[in-house]
């Protein structure tokens, strides 16, 4: 792409204000400022409340209590049983050693770690996630053998990962993540007599850290319209809350962090509940978010603003209306990075149907789903039962044709923000809970080709491609310019979808798709280039 059209497409379709904010965030990491700002070692401030013991804190977000009384999940505590051997399971799937260590030395500043290789593989063991199975565990079993692993894995980490040295520092959100599962699981681990007072204070002090590392950057997060904002916001919310009196900045990042959490929800989920990621993981990733900002807002007798309400209903609306009922799936549409914040009630890391069940009662008022092992989530979240709605109402960004077990859809966006995959047109296709044409989704993000996120590509969808082109000008790893834009159409057959989108205007073509349900079970897509 020419520099002038590349210019003038980022500031039509990214914005100067955002483009601006990145380019001073660049500056600062090329420059040595951010180094300044975020110094080897970390902030004094923190070695104050190291001296300041176990004060009493009662934020307690999430119930625990819940879990011995409302049974597990299938599988019980494999998980938790892998780590008392040192093992976990990364993305839900195959088993390995739980290790915080990296492929390369980690004696230097994080601004020296930007874009390695398999980077989310060294973050994943490092955000904590496997804590909650822990917690979970020792909630029904009350084993002490659950919260000596959390405290030394913690400890390990402190050890191997000095404040803001090496790649687990490189993210103000992987701190944020990593922070917020430290403050889920404490309160499980409180009164074992592993959690010693050395060791709150070691908590204490490694929060105050954490929050300073997200302060910095936080330019740069907003400049992303994306899943960092709302995490680093939610991160400042728990720190606060967490700190209380322990640090005089609390009550200042709890009221900052709703707010900038809000306004990120206004600004990045439509009017149809389509998350500016356009990716149903991180669709998904936002929502459990908000659910846990909301259960920190429950417990101070607050909620989200109406607005803000109205915006995460319609977001369980888009979700809920591609659910497979019987895989509990999703399509894999547009980036997926394998992240399941909370685990709890989910068959697999694809399985959706926690989250939109624990969704629907906190942003709808109402179960979506039956009772089953997916109420788990919402249990643990102090959500309770509902009135439950059949059918559930649809969304007005989603359209299917078909029935429960046999159906399919078209992918047809408005692009406002930053596309995730050129798929405009894919069709998919699902039979008895098996997605039969499907989205193959991401792989990795950065990795030697031809691994180096591929499947965004036009060519790896089920849709059509105009001289091997990509429908929208691919300009690096997660910007698309030139954006493709798709219209649905009129159909006359109550059994027939159809939608056009713009993304080979530059050959002079329109691509318009016909996508008809023949029953039983069979679907004819029609495709014309005009």
């Amino acid at each position: 792409m020419r520099l002038l059209r590349k210019i003038t497409l980022l500031v039509k379709e990214i914005g100067l204000r955002d483009l601006a904010s990145y380019a001073l965030y660049a500056f600062q990491v090329r420059s040595g400022i951010m180094q300044l700002r975020t110094p080897l070692g970390g902030s004094h401030r923190a070695l104050i409340l190291i001296k300041q013991g176990d004060s009493h804190n009662p934020f307690h977000p999430v119930n625990w209590q819940s879990i011995s009384t409302t049974g597990t999940s299938p599988g019980g505590f494999k998980d938790s049983g892998l780590l008392l051997e040192g093992s976990y399971r990364p993305f839900r799937g195959a088993v390995q050693k739980l290790d915080f260590a990296a492929n390369w030395p980690l004696d230097q500043h994080w601004t020296k770690y930007q874009d390695k290789s398999d980077i989310k593989l060294t973050w994943e063991p490092a955000r904590f996630l496997w804590a909650l199975d822990l917690a979970k565990a020792y909630a029904v079993e009350k084993d002490e053998r659950y919260p000596e692993i959390f405290w030394s894995r913690f400890e390990d980490f402190l050890r191997n990962n000095p404040v803001n040295t090496g790649p687990n520092w490189s993210s103000g959100q992987e701190a944020a993540i990593r922070l917020v599962m430290w403050i889920l699981a404490f309160p499980a681990f409180r009164g074992s007599p592993q959690t010693t007072p050395r060791r709150v204070e070691m908590l204490k002090n490694a929060v105050v850290q954490h929050a300073e590392r997200i302060l910095p950057t936080r330019a740069y997060a907003r400049s992303q319209h994306n899943n960092h904002v709302l995490s680093e916001a939610l991160g400042l919310v728990y720190a606060g809350a967490f700190l209380g009196s322990d640090d005089p900045r609390s009550d200042k990042w709890i009221r900052g962090g709703i707010s900038e959490f809000e306004s990120a929800i206004l600004q990045q989920v439509d009017n149809q509940g389509v998350y500016s990621q356009h990716s149903a993981n991180y669709q998904r990733m936002m929502i459990q978010l908000a659910m846990l900002l909301d259960t920190a807002l429950r417990q101070q007798g607050k909620s989200f603003s109406p607005k803000v309400m109205e915006k995460l209903k319609l977001a369980t609306l888009w979700m809920t209306s591609q659910l497979d009922t019987t895989s509990g799936w999703l399509p894999n549409l547009g980036h997926n990075d394998g992240t399941l914040l909370l685990p709890f009630g989910s068959q697999d890391y694809r399985d959706y149907r926690p989250t939109v069940q624990a969704a629907s009662r906190a942003f709808i008022g109402i179960d979506s789903l039956p009772a089953g092992e997916w109420n788990e989530l919402s249990d643990w979240l102090g959500l309770p039962p509902a009135e439950r709605r059949t059918p559930f109402p649809d969304s007005p960004a989603i359209q299917k044709v078909g029935g429960t077990r046999t159906w399919a859809s078209l992918r047809s966006a408005r692009f406002t923000k930053r596309p995730a995959h050129a798929d405009q047109l894919h069709a998919e296709i699902w039979h008895d809970g098996v997605n039969l044409a499907r989205d193959a989704g991401t792989y990795l993000y950065n990795d030697p080709a031809p691994w180096q996120n591929p499947f965004d590509r036009t060519r790896t969808h089920n849709t059509v491609t105009v001289d091997e082109k990509d429908q929208m000008e691919r300009v690096s790893r997660f910007l698309w310019l030139d954006q493709a834009q798709a219209t649905w159409l009129k159909c006359e057959n109550p059994n027939e979808i159809c939608a056009s989108h713009d993304g080979y205007r530059r050959f002079g073509i329109t691509h318009i798709r016909s996508l008809k349900y023949l029953p039983p079970a069979d679907f004819l897509i029609t495709d014309r280039m005009v």
